[in-house]
């Protein structure tokens, strides 16, 4: 279990996940995605309204990840705030270059969403919008507060910690860094189950990858994700409709 530090002059951290390491993350990630998926149904099931299910079933996934990273870590000779980069002195900067690519991928990504849904129709097919964004247009003030905290602040820690802190990484420091880039990226886009989105998150995707890439801090892709998650709580604010 030897750590792959990045070059120390420019403030990266690197740390390299043997395949053992990651494919033993991997079950607990694995069990939180499956858990999220049967404590929502169970809570809908039982009458609790659905945006509930999806913020207990979001929680629910962020803690077995959270979870098994620390293990990871550990395991590795790190410490969870480390791998993390909230111990790197640069830490202000990587948090401001993610917000920024965030907020400089919306246009394109809605761009794109708009093209692929277009695209779909004409061939006679109807892309409904995401989920947990049809949820957060039914509910009322609670529920979209919820549905924040879970989809806004939670899901960036857990899927960033994923997909790029884990699965990229692994890959690209196996000596497969296009591999690691377009493969994270696509399986990012395809766990949101949404044809529509597929084409915007998979872009979004190698963009995370690339930002963490380049700062060798997971902060940096969280922040970028937050602010991309938090696009449709500013547009319900402004009264802008969703497009399919």
């Amino acid at each position: 279990m030897n750590p792959v530090p990045g070059t120390p002059t420019d403030g990266r951290l690197h740390v390299g996940w043997e395949w053992p390491e990651a494919l033993g993350f991997l079950p607990w990630a694995g069990a939180g995605f499956l858990q999220q998926g049967l404590v929502a149904g169970w809570l809908k099931a039982s009458g609790f309204p659905s945006w509930f299910g999806l913020v207990c079933g979001q929680t629910v996934f962020l803690v077995f990840v959270l979870f098994g990273f620390v293990r990871l870590s550990r395991a590795h000779g790190r410490g969870f705030a480390e791998v993390l980069g909230c111990r790197n002195p640069l830490w202000p900067r990587h948090v401001g270059a993610g917000l920024l690519a965030g907020l400089a991928f919306l246009p394109a990504a809605y761009g794109l969403q708009a093209l692929v849904s277009g695209l779909f129709r004409m061939l006679g097919f109807e892309v409904p919008i995401q989920n947990a964004v049809e949820l957060l247009i039914a509910a009322g003030p609670t529920g979209r507060l919820g549905i924040y905290l879970a989809a806004g602040i939670g899901a960036p820690v857990a899927e960033e910690i994923l997909f790029r802190g884990v699965i990229f990484a692994t890959i690209r420091d196996s000596g497969w860094p296009r591999v690691a880039l377009l493969g994270s990226a696509i399986l990012f886009g395809a766990v949101h189950f949404n044809l529509g989105a597929l084409v915007p998150l998979t872009g979004f995707g190698m963009l995370l990858a690339l930002v963490y890439d380049r700062t060798g801090s997971l902060l940096a892709p969280i922040a970028a994700h937050m602010v991309f998650n938090a696009a449709p709580f500013v547009m319900l604010l402004l009264g802008v409709e969703f497009a399919k």
